[in-house]
Order: structure tokens, then sequence, then C-alpha cells
């Protein structure tokens, strides 16, 4: 008996393929996708609902009432920290290439953005 990992839209399943010797002796047999033409059976069993992207997650919080609420608090806190970024420091694009050189300048960029708020406002 073999087992991998599969998907159907948002579903992750853990799909089973049998040979017809390994049925005789399983309890769930009848659950089986069974084809006359074949040999080896098939079962698919739902592991759990997750979601595939980043994205489809975040448009399903984002859809309920809670989440509107708490995404709208996030312009005045997060967004001047982009404009910053892109306007005074002038990172319009990366000038690296390789994710791990872009993730260096990021964050450097960011040290910078916070070196320049504690030389502005001091420690908390």
């Amino acid at each position: 008996m073999r087992a991998r990992k599969a998907r159907i839209g948002d579903i992750y399943f853990r799909r089973y393929e049998a040979e017809e010797r390994d049925c005789a002796i399983c309890s769930i047999r009848e659950k089986c996708l069974e084809s006359r033409a074949t040999k080896r059976k098939h079962l698919a069993v739902a592991l759990s609902e997750q979601p595939i992207s980043l994205h489809r997650a975040m448009m399903k919080k984002i859809d309920t009432e809670e989440g509107r609420r708490v995404y709208g608090l996030r312009l005045p806190i997060v967004e001047p920290i982009f404009a910053n970024l892109r306007i005074h420091k002038r990172l319009d694009r990366f000038t690296l290439r390789g994710k791990i050189k872009v993730n260096i300048q990021w964050l450097l960029y960011c040290m910078v953005h916070n070196i320049e708020k504690i030389a502005n406002y001091g420690y908390a």
C-alpha cells in the first residue's frame, strides 16, 4: 500500500493506493473508489481544510465583520512606514537580485527606519 498527499480545492487529502490483494483484509474497503478495469484501489481521506495560499486566507479573514474592523486599523499603523521607506528612503525597487540579497536589503532599510525613530523619539 502506498500513500501520498493530494489536494482538491482547499482540502488536503491522504490518498491511499493499494493492490487488490491488500483489500481483502481492509476494514474500510467499501469506501474505496473502485474501477472494474483496474486492479488498483484508491481511497482519499480528508486531512484538514487548510488554505492553499496566504492570499485566500487573508480574503477569508477580511470578509468577516471583525476582519474589516481590524484591517481598518492597519492604515494609520503600517502604511506610514511603507510611505517613509518609499518616499524618503527612495525604496521604489530593490537594486539587488536573489531572495537572500533582497531580504538583506529589506532588513537594512527596516533597521535604518527603526534607528531613525529611536534618534527622533528616544527609547520607549
